[in-house]
């Protein structure tokens, strides 16, 4: 045979034999409610995991007795009174105008915390140098109660992260294709090395809790309010200690020492590459053990973005920024450090201030069911995951490149999606055919991008558009001059200061179109008042809607900011602000 025609036999030969033997696609994360219930049942309950504990315990009044998560339940009780005695208005009551968490929860025989997920995040590797990234197990607050004769099972607005270094049976974190190959099944890996998933293994105890909440009659011009407490546990000895916060700057700290802010800067300045490839890993020494993340709007508010209240473009105008992939400017390079940040973080592309709410039972009243596990950014992240470990497991070095937490890689320019306004940084972050990009209710030079939108608008789209103005006091935050964007024909908006953030254009049923389903809208006043009155949520709820088209949703069709996607049948989802879920807020609960 002709050497030329036998070299792509031989190659062809090659590659066939190569892809016998590649890699299995990893598991990056479990989310069936069965498959963790039982992983809960044997062994890997929160108790068990995190506070090193012989057994389960049935409810959070046993587990209370623990003295680490006593420490975390003082910690919290303690920042909750601060709030309470920095607000007169705070209560735990509907009669509140302010609604403030009730620490009760977190020590009542009828709540308990959930296994929720268990994710690989083995592609966190590049976060610390000689570690194989980590395993995540998460946890999420919820109840069975009583109420009115009725027994009420939900979830609450707060979860714990308990985080561990990945390593292999061997325990050996040096290894990382090895650890990838061992964790490619993901369920058998955690059970097989169940051992090394404790207290000498563990990183952190991360705590995310939603601690006040106004609806949208106290804070109209966004739709609601609410604040969501971040904090970082992790043992000393024998003690649970609070520790720093991933890349979150100590802006009060920084700020009255000078030199310190100096050193920041230096440190930025030699570390370009790990900024630009967004996994740069802030020395302790410039970090904040405390933060509160704020929404709704949160992408954009100052009270989110540290460091722009540290630095402005100025402090960067020096540094030559031109080589850089996502950073191109100093508004730019600023903004990418935001992001990196827990509060930047977790009010990009979330879900009411979290990535992972765990998935529904099919139990659960459709009222108060989310479609799925995860936030838009956790769904759009996933394809670069599932890369980086297969190129760990084949032998092969991954890009360490993470992309914004508001445009993740497997986003594209679809609904929802952010988009290059202006900023030289952000051209290739364009809109998918038959959608543009406009910036809402944002300060540009805080928030460099728009919103990805159809061309024609449908149900779900913006209706009003607004003037920022954002404070590091977020209860001093405004939006101003606003102005109507006009509606499909036939379609009306359902405003801000009934709840819909940015507007809601809406129609009846029968003029459904692509992009749309039939669900449900609460009317306001009669909703609230049937709560007010000690009614359960489900029967206010049904009895308090009325029938509309909203934009439909799913795992590869996102909502736009401060929606989320909840279930509107077996397997559909539909738009809705998030506070019109049960399960999404603190009050209205029945007493813990």
């Amino acid at each position: 045979m002709n050497l030329k025609l036998r070299l792509p036999v031989i190659f062809f030969a090659i590659s066939f034999l190569l892809s016998l033997t590649r890699a299995p696609e990893a598991q990056l994360f479990i989310d069936e409610p069965v498959t963790l219930s039982e992983l809960e049942k044997n062994g890997f309950s929160l108790a068990e995991r995190a506070f090193s504990e012989p057994k389960r315990t049935q409810s959070n009044a046993e587990l209370k007795k623990n003295a680490a998560y006593a420490t975390i339940i003082e910690h919290l009780a303690a920042e909750l009174n601060h709030l309470k005695a920095s607000d007169p208005l705070l209560g735990i009551s509907m009669a509140a105008t302010h609604r403030l968490f009730d620490a009760a929860w977190l020590v009542s025989s009828g709540a308990y915390f959930e296994l929720i997920g268990v994710i690989n995040r083995i592609d966190r590797a590049p976060f610390q140098r000689g570690t194989c990234g980590e395993l995540r197990f998460i946890y999420r607050l919820a109840y069975t109660l009583k109420m009115n004769g009725q027994k009420i099972y939900s979830r609450l607005p707060m979860t714990v992260n308990v985080v561990f270094w990945a390593k292999d049976g061997a325990n050996n974190a040096a290894n990382c294709h090895s650890v990838s190959l061992h964790y490619a099944d993901l369920l058998a890996g955690i059970r097989k090395n169940a051992r090394f998933l404790t207290r000498a293994n563990l990183k952190s105890i991360e705590i995310n809790l939603q601690s006040v909440r106004w609806p949208s009659t106290v804070r109209p011009e966004f739709g609601g309010y609410a604040e969501y407490l971040l904090r970082v546990f992790r043992f000393e000895d024998k003690n649970l200690v609070l520790a720093p916060l991933e890349n979150t700057p100590d802006v009060a700290r920084i700020r009255s020492k000078p030199q310190l802010k100096r050193e920041l800067i230096g440190y930025l300045g030699g570390n370009f590459d790990q900024v630009d490839d967004g996994i740069i890993n802030l020395p302790e020494k410039f970090l904040s053990k405390k933060i509160t993340s704020v929404a709704l709007n949160g992408h954009a508010r100052l009270a989110n973005l540290p460091f722009s209240q540290l630095f402005d473009a100025k402090d960067f105008a020096d540094f030559d920024l031109t080589a850089l992939r996502t950073a191109k400017t100093p508004a730019a390079f600023i903004k990418r450090l935001n992001d990196m940040t827990c509060s930047g973080c977790h009010e990009g592309r979330a879900t009411a201030g979290f990535h992972f709410l765990g998935t529904d039972l099919a139990a659960t009243d459709a009222v108060n069911a989310l479609l799925h596990s995860g936030s838009a950014h956790f769904f759009a992240e996933q394809p670069r995951r599932q890369v980086f470990n297969e190129d760990l497991r084949n032998a092969r070095i991954p890009n360490p490149r993470r992309d914004l937490s508001l445009r993740a890689g497997d986003e594209s320019g679809k609904f929802g999606a952010a988009c290059g306004v202006g900023d030289s940084s952000y051209e290739n972050l364009t809109c998918d055919k038959g959608l543009h990009c406009e910036s809402l209710n944002a300060e540009k030079k805080l928030h460099p991008l728009g919103v990805c939108l159809p061309d024609v608008p449908i149900a779900g789209s913006p209706c009003i558009n607004a003037t920022a103005h954002t404070d590091e006091n977020p209860h001093r935050d405004r939006l101003t001059q606003s102005q109507r964007i006009a509606c499909s024909k036939g379609y009306s908006c359902s405003t801000v200061g009934v709840g819909f953030p940015g507007g809601m254009c809406t129609a009846p049923c029968s003029k459904k179109q692509p992009g749309e389903i039939c669900g449900s809208i609460a009317n306001l006043r009669g909703f609230n008042d049937c709560l007010a009155s000690g009614e359960a949520f489900a029967g206010c709820l049904k009895n308090n809607v009325r029938p509309s088209l909203l934009k439909s949703c799913g795992k590869e069709s996102f909502c736009r900011h401060d929606y989320i996607c909840a279930r509107n049948g077996a397997d559909s989802g539909a738009c809705i602000p998030p506070y019109f879920m049960f399960q999404l807020r603190i009050d209205g609960h029945p007493k813990p």
